[in-house]
C-alpha cells in the first residue's frame, strides 16, 4: 500500500498543470462554504454580543420595529423619528421598570454619533450579576451640560483626550453633516472597550442636544418631525421581569404615541434573512463541489487513459491489479484532500478579512470561529467526492490488458 501511495504522489508531481486545476476547483468549493458559514456565524455572534447589555425593550416612534432596534442598539440606519420626553419620565417612575435609558440622536463629531443620554446609560449590563458594560477608564462621566464622554474607539479615531474641546455638527454621520453648532463640548471621560457599536460614539447630556438644536431647528433631531424641543429618539428599558415586559409591550402596542420592540425578536427576523442568504450561497458551494468532482474525475480518467501502457509495464514488473486500482484511487483522494486543505486556509482567511472589513464599517465586532461542528462534514465531502470520482478510473486501470497494451506499443 505504501508503494501504491508513493506511485500516486509521483504521478501527481509528473502532471502539475493537470493536477492544479482540480485541486483549485475543490479548494474553491470548500473555501466558499467555510467563508459563508464562518462569516454568517460571526455576524450573528457579533450582533448578539453587541446587543446583550441594552435591555429587553426598545421604545421609539411607531414604524418598523426592526429599524428601531437596529438604529437604537447597533447604530445602523436612520431613526424613525422622535417621541415625547414625557414617555421617559413615566417609564422611569413605573414600578415595573428596573432601568430606563433615554437616547437623543441628531449630531455627530467627525462621523462619530453624538448621543444625548444620562447617567443611567452607564448602568447598563447584560444581567444583574454582570459588571456595567460601559465603564469609565479615564476621567469621569458627565455631570453638566456640554461635558462629553468618549467611547474607546471614538477616542482613538478622533484623537481626543481629557480636557480637549470640540463642537458637534448637525446630522447623523460625516456624510450628512449640514452645519457645526456654536456650543463647545469639553471631554471629561473616556470609556473602556465594550465590544459594541457604542464604542464609536460620543456621549453627552440630553439637555445639551436639545440646546444645540433649540435655536437652529424648532423640530429637533429629525427634520420635519413634529413636536417641541423636549423629545427623544428612543428609550432603552430593562423591566423587572418578563411579565412586566409583556405588559409594557402591550400598553405601547395599543397606544398611538410610540411602540415597544423586543430586540431579540427583531434581531431574530434579521438572522432569518441571513440564514436564507447562507442557504443560497451554501447551495452554490455544493454546486461548485459537484463541478470539482467532475473536474477530478476527468483529470484522473484522462491520465489513466494516457497511462495504460505505463500501467501495463507496471503489471508486467509484478504490480497486481489491486495495486494499480489503489494507486489511481489514492491519486483522486490526494487531489481532493489537497483541495480541502487549501480550501480551509482560503475559507478562513477570506472570512477573517471580510469580518475585519465589516467590523470596520459597522463598528460591530465580528468573531470568526473554527467550525467544529461542521468539520466532520467538511472532511467527509471531499473524501466521498474523491472515492466517487476515482472508482471508474481505478476500475479502468484494474482492467488494463497487459499483453494487448505492451504489443500495441
Amino acid at each position: 500500500m505504501r508503494y501504491d501511495l508513493i506511485t500516486a504522489l509521483r504521478s501527481i508531481r509528473a502532471r502539475p498543470v493537470q493536477t492544479l486545476i482540480p485541486v483549485l476547483v475543490m479548494a474553491l468549493s470548500i473555501a466558499l462554504s467555510i467563508s459563508v458559514l464562518a462569516l454568517g456565524d460571526g455576524v450573528q455572534q457579533g450582533i448578539i454580543r453587541a446587543s446583550d447589555p441594552f435591555g429587553v425593550l426598545v421604545i421609539g416612534p411607531k414604524g418598523d420595529g426592526q429599524q428601531l432596534v437596529l438604529n437604537s442598539i447597533l447604530l445602523q440606519g436612520l431613526p424613525l423619528g422622535t417621541i415625547p420626553y414625557e414617555i421617559y419620565t413615566t417609564l422611569a417612575a413605573d414600578e415595573r421598570v428596573r432601568l430606563a435609558v433615554p437616547l437623543a440622536f441628531g449630531d455627530n463629531l467627525g462621523g462619530a454619533p453624538l448621543i444625548g443620554t444620562d447617567a443611567t446609560f452607564f448602568e447598563l449590563r447584560s444581567n444583574l450579576n454582570a459588571p456595567p458594560a460601559f465603564q469609565v477608564v479615564e476621567g469621569r462621566i458627565f455631570t453638566a451640560e456640554f461635558e462629553a464622554v468618549l467611547g474607546s474607539r471614538a477616542a482613538a479615531t478622533l484623537g481626543l483626550t481629557l480636557g480637549d474641546q470640540f463642537r458637534g455638527a448637525h446630522g447623523f454621520s460625516l456624510g450628512l453633516e449640514d452645519d457645526v453648532h456654536e456650543q463647545v463640548y469639553t471631554v471629561v471621560g473616556v470609556l473602556g472597550e465594550s465590544g459594541s457599536p457604542y464604542d464609536s460614539a460620543v456621549y453627552t447630556t440630553v439637555a445639551s442636544i436639545w440646546e444645540a438644536h433649540a435655536e437652529e431647528d424648532p423640530n429637533p433631531l429629525i427634520i420635519g418631525d413634529a413636536g417641541g424641543s423636549e423629545r427623544l429618539t428612543s428609550i432603552l428599558v430593562q423591566p423587572v421581569g418578563f411579565v412586566d415586559a409583556n405588559q409594557l409591550w402591550q400598553a405601547f402596542y395599543t397606544g398611538t404615541t410610540a411602540q415597544a420592540a423586543f430586540p431579540g425578536q427583531e434581531l431574530g427576523g434579521l438572522f432569518d434573512l441571513l440564514r436564507q442568504g447562507e442557504r443560497v450561497l451554501t447551495g452554490i458551494g455544493y454546486l461548485v463541489l459537484a463541478i470539482a468532482a467532475l473536474t477530478v474525475f476527468l483529470s484522473v480518467y484522462s491520465a489513466t487513459l494516457n497511462r495504460q501502457h505505463d500501467i501495463a509495464v507496471m503489471r508486467s514488473l509484478g504490480a497486481g491489479r489491486t495495486n494499480v486500482f489503489r494507486m489511481v484511487l489514492f491519486e483522486t483522494l490526494l487531489l481532493c484532500i489537497s483541495g480541502a486543505l487549501l480550501g480551509r486556509v482560503l475559507g478562513y482567511s477570506v472570512a477573517a478579512g471580510l469580518a475585519a472589513y465589516f467590523a470596520g464599517q459597522s463598528a460591530i465586532p465580528i468573531p470568526v470561529r473554527y467550525l467544529v461542528n461542521l468539520e466532520p462534514l467538511l472532511w467527509l465531502l471531499p473524501v466521498g467526492v474523491g472515492l466517487l470520482a476515482g472508482v471508474l478510473p481505478a476500475a479502468l486501470a484494474y482492467s488494463v490488458d497487459v499483453v494487448d497494451k505492451l504489443f500495441a506499443a
